[in-house]
């Protein structure tokens, strides 16, 4: 019973925060109080519970570095200029004969570029819906292309955190994780691509050269900008430990700011730490830094603490036993993405669903790849779906459209519908085989 009241006042508070619009990092703080005084009232010493906490946040030591890292990156790209030169160069490629496939690349590179679909909104997305309504697009379509776009990197991206997030909590390897995700998401990105050229044969979108001067302007451009892009996916594929990667790309970063852009030390260091700012630059380039990513940092350290929590006491006894039940007759995948749609509703950001969703799998999935490969199909996209989940939230207000744009991106239905297919298939070939 104290299990239920726990949980029910955990849901609770995340809800009010949530709908009073405070920040979700102090709703979880308070439950995280919360949870120690269930533990004091089933008898855990102060010593135990604090070694549960550490040994949660210690789970994802690495992930909340890596987050720095991401941060520092997003800064120095926008400041030396690659954001900008990919950006200015990629947009010329969108024509309204081809508007919302189009969008729907452009996003994408963009994403897997920079892993972040709040980061791919806040550029390529703003950009790519102001054209869109120059043109005369259907909103609806652009922002479900924009979207699609922002979660294939989000998912696959060798910079993506919540990709990490996942290999770090199943111990998996990352980059082959990476790799099993590119493959099973090949089928639902050749589909996308379909779907949105098929719904853009009867657009009719007026041809206009977009004003991209603000975006130019504030920078010498060189094709050698895309160097620290480039340094990613070349070290990504030698299988480079991710942070000597993403050091790298920010070394290079900085020579490219100093001596081709001529900025400061002093700008350098404010770009890596609070972001790019100038007010003369297009509002879009603006932004990264580590401050960018505090929110998260945050949010992540706090769930952390509650992963050892769930792992060593009886908190979540009750509702595995019922999710139990449910993996013995459906296939797992099936199960997992239903459970975490509904652990999306409740827990309001994709870091909990993913961590819960593991939580309430890891007995019945024993494979740790494929495992991984479940979680990156189902708790990782079903959060999109639920419009108060910041998953969902946080990248539709950026392009500034209504939220019913999240039912238009095709990416996440197609991938969780192609690889649940694929699951059941196999479940149901091994219960013909038992």
């Amino acid at each position: 019973m104290l299990e239920l009241i726990t949980l029910l006042l955990f849901v609770a508070i995340l809800l009010i925060f949530l709908f009073l619009k405070l920040p979700i990092a102090i709703a979880l703080l308070i439950n995280l109080f919360s949870f120690i005084a269930y533990l004091l009232k089933k008898s855990f010493s102060p010593q135990k519970i604090l070694s549960m906490i550490y040994d949660g946040f210690k789970s994802c030591a690495l992930m909340l570095f890596i987050f720095m890292l991401i941060g520092m990156i997003t800064g120095i790209w926008r400041s030396c200029g690659t954001i900008s030169y990919i950006i200015y160069h990629a947009v010329s490629f969108i024509s309204p004969k081809y508007f919302y496939l189009g969008v729907f690349l452009f996003n994408s590179l963009i994403s897997m570029l920079t892993g972040t679909s709040f980061g791919t909104c806040s550029t390529a997305g703003v950009i790519s819906m102001s054209l869109g309504l120059t043109l005369g697009m259907n909103p609806y379509l652009t922002g479900g292309a924009i979207i699609s776009g922002a979660f294939v990197g989000d998912r696959t991206s060798p910079m993506s955190t919540a990709s990490l997030l996942i290999a770090t909590i199943t111990e998996t390897d990352f980059y082959n994780n990476v790799k099993n995700m590119l493959k099973s998401g090949l089928i639902p990105f050749i589909l996308t691509c379909l779907t949105f050229q098929l719904l853009n044969l009867k657009a009719q979108g007026s041809i206009a050269s977009p004003d991209l001067s603000g975006i130019k302007a504030d920078f010498s451009f060189n094709i050698i900008l895309i160097l620290p892009a480039l340094l990613i996916i070349v070290l990504s594929l030698f299988k480079v430990p991710l942070k000597y990667n993403m050091l790298s790309s920010i070394i290079c970063g900085i020579i490219l700011a100093y001596f081709l852009q001529e900025r400061d030390f002093s700008e350098i260091i404010r770009s890596l730490i609070f972001g790019y700012k100038d007010l003369n630059a297009d509002k879009s380039i603006n932004g990264g830094g580590i401050i960018s990513m505090m929110g998260a940092i945050l949010i992540v350290g706090i769930s952390s603490s509650y992963f050892g929590i769930f792992k060593e006491s009886d908190l979540l006894k009750e509702v595995k036993i019922f999710v139990n039940k449910i993996f013995d007759n459906f296939p797992p995948l099936i199960t997992m993405e239903i459970l975490s749609f509904f652990i999306a509703c409740f827990s309001t950001n994709q870091t909990l669903s993913i961590m819960l969703t593991y939580e309430m799998s890891r007995n019945k999935v024993k494979e740790k790849d494929k495992l991984a490969l479940n979680l990156s199909n189902s708790s990782l996209l079903t959060s999109v779906f639920v419009p108060w989940n910041i998953s969902a939230r946080i990248p539709v207000d950026t392009i500034g459209y209504p939220i019913t744009v999240i039912y238009f991106s095709f990416y996440q239905y197609y991938i969780i519908l192609i690889n649940s297919l694929i699951d059941a298939y196999d479940h149901s070939r091994k219960k013909l085989s038992h």
